[in-house]
C-alpha cells in the first residue's frame, strides 16, 4: 500500500491550490489587455493601504477567497502601486522570433510552437481564445528552463484553539521530499542551450524528478523516488517512473491522466507553478475578466508567516491590482464523477501568471487558494518568477490549511541556474 501511495502522490501532483475571487463586474477583454486596474479600484485601493481583519469586507470584490480565510487568521495585505512586469530578455526574444508562426490545430492542439508567448495578442471574440489563454499560462514567462528546491514540502498548518492568530503546524499531515528538481528540454528561453537540448529526438517537454520522500502522501514515513517526463506530443501520455527502496526496483507506468483530481488537490506540489498540468487534457472556456489583488512581488520567502513571541503567525505581504482573465478548465477525457470537476483559475493578462484558483466538484466549492510569487531578475535583464508560499484552503476543513513551501524548515531553492543536468533524471539512477 506505501508503493501504490506513493505512486499517487506523484500521478495527482498538479493537484493544486485554488482562490476563489468573487466577480462583480466581467469586463469584456480587449485584444491587449492593459495590466491596469479599473479607476474605481485604484481610487479604492490606494498604495498604502493595508488590508486585515478589521477592514476586509470593504475589499471584499477584489480579495481572492483563499487571501480573505487567511486575513481572518492575521494575515495582511499591505498596497502598492500597480507596476509593469517585464518579461526576461530571452523569453521577449523567443517570442519576437517564433510567436508569427505559432497556431491552433483543429483538435484545438498547439502547433509549430517553438519557445516564447505562443499568442502575444488574444481577441476575446475569437472562439479558440480561451485555448490561447490557456497556452500563454502553461508557456508564459514565469516558466523556468530548470528548478531544484531542498527539500520541497507541502506543510500543514491549522489555528490554534486557544488563539485564532497563532498558527500551529501540523507536521502529521506534512509531506514531502529532500529534493524537487525540473528540467525543461523544449521551449527554453534562458538558459543555453536553447530552445532546445541536443536534437531531442524523443520528444520531451519537460521532466521532473522528486528524490527520497520524507513522507509520503498518506503521512507514513517513505523513501523511494519518482520521475515525471512530459512529451511534446499532444496525444502522448506522460510517464513516470517510481523506485521503492524496500524492493530496490524501478517501476514505469504510462500516465493520462486529467487533473486536478479530487484525490489530491491537497498535495500542493510545485507543479502549477513549474510543471503545469498538461494544457490538451481540459476543455476551456472564457468567462470574462475581472481585477484582483495578487502578490508578485513577495517580501519574504518562504512567504506568508512570521516567527515571533506569539509564535508561528501569519505576516504580511505586498499586494497589487492585476486585471486577469477568468478561465474555466475541465477535464476533457474525464468519466464518471470526475466529469464534473472544473477548476476555475484566474491568469494575469500581462505576464499569464495564475493569480488565484477554484475547485469545484458536484457538490459545489471543494478548495481555494492563491499563489504568493517572488519576482527575481533575469541574467540578461526583465523578470523570473518563482513561488515564495502559497494558501490552500480545503472549504471543509475549518481553519485548516497548506503551504506550498516550509515555514518551519530551512530550504534552498534556485531557478535557472544551469545546474540541473539532464543526468538526474535516469530512472536507472534513482537510489
Amino acid at each position: 500500500m506505501r508503493t501504490i501511495a506513493r505512486i499517487a502522490f506523484f500521478l495527482v501532483a498538479a493537484a493544486v491550490l485554488t482562490a476563489r475571487v468573487e466577480v462583480y463586474a466581467q469586463v469584456a477583454a480587449t485584444a491587449s489587455p492593459a495590466a491596469s486596474s479599473t479607476p474605481e479600484a485604484a481610487a479604492e485601493l490606494k498604495p498604502g493601504t493595508i488590508i486585515g481583519a478589521d477592514n476586509v469586507e470593504q475589499y471584499t470584490r477584489y480579495v481572492p477567497a483563499a487571501a480573505r480565510f487567511a486575513v481572518a487568521h492575521g494575515f495582511k495585505l499591505r498596497i502598492i502601486p500597480e507596476r509593469r512586469v517585464e518579461w526576461s530578455q530571452g523569453y521577449q526574444h523567443a517570442t519576437e522570433k517564433y510567436a508569427a508562426q505559432v497556431a491552433l490545430d483543429s483538435d484545438g492542439y498547439i502547433k509549430n510552437y517553438v519557445a516564447g508567448m505562443p499568442f502575444p495578442l488574444v481577441d476575446a471574440s475569437d472562439p479558440v481564445a480561451a485555448a490561447k489563454i490557456a497556452y500563454n499560462w502553461h508557456m508564459g514567462p514565469f516558466m523556468p528552463d530548470d528548478f531544484s528546491i531542498a527539500p520541497w514540502s507541502s506543510n500543514a498548518f491549522a489555528a490554534d484553539p486557544a488563539n485564532p492568530l497563532r498558527i500551529a503546524p501540523n507536521s502529521d499531515a506534512d509531506y514531502g521530499c529532500e529534493q524537487f528538481e525540473f528540467l525543461r528540454f523544449a521551449h527554453r528561453t534562458d538558459v543555453d542551450p536553447r530552445p532546445t537540448i541536443g536534437d531531442n529526438a524523443m520528444g520531451v517537454e519537460w521532466k521532473a524528478r522528486c528524490n527520497r520522500w520524507m513522507t509520503d502522501i498518506s503521512g507514513s514515513p517513505s523513501e523511494g523516488a519518482g520521475i515525471w517526463v512530459r512529451y511534446l506530443d499532444a496525444k502522448q501520455p506522460d510517464e513516470f517512473f517510481s523506485f521503492s527502496e524496500e524492493s530496490r526496483r524501478v517501476r514505469h507506468m504510462a500516465v493520462n491522466l486529467s487533473y486536478p483530481n479530487e484525490a489530491c488537490r491537497g498535495c500542493h506540489q510545485p507543479y502549477w507553478a513549474y510543471a503545469l498540468p498538461k494544457t490538451e487534457n481540459y476543455l476551456y472556456r472564457l468567462l470574462g475578466t475581472t481585477t484582483i489583488l495578487a502578490c508578485l512581488g513577495a517580501d519574504d520567502e518562504p512567504a506568508g508567516f512570521k516567527t515571533g513571541a506569539d509564535g508561528l503567525t501569519l505576516g504580511e505581504e505586498p499586494f497589487e491590482l492585476r486585471h486577469a482573465y477568468i478561465l474555466e478548465m475541465r477535464p476533457r477525457f474525464a468519466k464518471g464523477a470526475a466529469a464534473a470537476q472544473r477548476t476555475v483559475i484566474y491568469i494575469d493578462s500581462e505576464v499569464y501568471v495564475w493569480l488565484a484558483a477554484e475547485f469545484y466538484d458536484a457538490s459545489g466549492l471543494t478548495a481555494t487558494t492563491i499563489p504568493l510569487w517572488r519576482m527575481r531578475p533575469s541574467s540578461e535583464g526583465g523578470s523570473l518568477f518563482d513561488l515564495a508560499g502559497s494558501f490552500y484552503h480545503p472549504e471543509n476543513r475549518g481553519s485548516f490549511f497548506r503551504s506550498l513551501v516550509p515555514a518551519h524548515n530551512e530550504f534552498h531553492q534556485s531557478i535557472n541556474s544551469g545546474d540541473v543536468t539532464e543526468g538526474t533524471f535516469n530512472p536507472l539512477m534513482m537510489h
